[in-house]
């Protein structure tokens, strides 16, 4: 073989080599693409999520002191808690609007 021989050979395994690593190096490209059905014009098109436990709650609070007052209305929050920080039940001190100070808040059974 000529050196130019030569040389256009080894441009055409370095250039298929460097295509089949930069292929073994991504496992994400080798694989097929996802496509999608085709919609319709104007349709919606819903992707569910995954299902799994969620790690943060949302809890309501409600005051341990309006029911024994008497005083109409109850005082509740919506907040958050992490279930595996905290996995007792969360009592708070929060403003109650009613009785116009602040009172002990506890989380409401589920």
């Amino acid at each position: 073989r000529s050196p130019t021989e030569k040389m256009s050979a080894m441009t055409t395994i370095s250039t298929v080599s460097l295509s089949a690593r930069r292929a073994m190096a991504s496992p994400v490209a080798a694989r097929a693409p996802v496509v999608a059905a085709p919609a319709q014009r104007g349709s919606l098109v819903v992707v569910a999520a995954s299902k799994k436990k969620d790690v943060r709650l949302i809890i309501t609070l409600e005051c341990t002191e309006q029911k024994e007052s008497g005083v109409a209305g109850m005082s509740r929050y919506m907040t958050e808690k992490n279930r595996r920080n905290t996995s007792q039940r969360v009592e708070l001190m929060k403003y109650n609007p009613y009785l116009r100070k602040h009172t002990l808040h506890r989380e409401l059974k589920k």
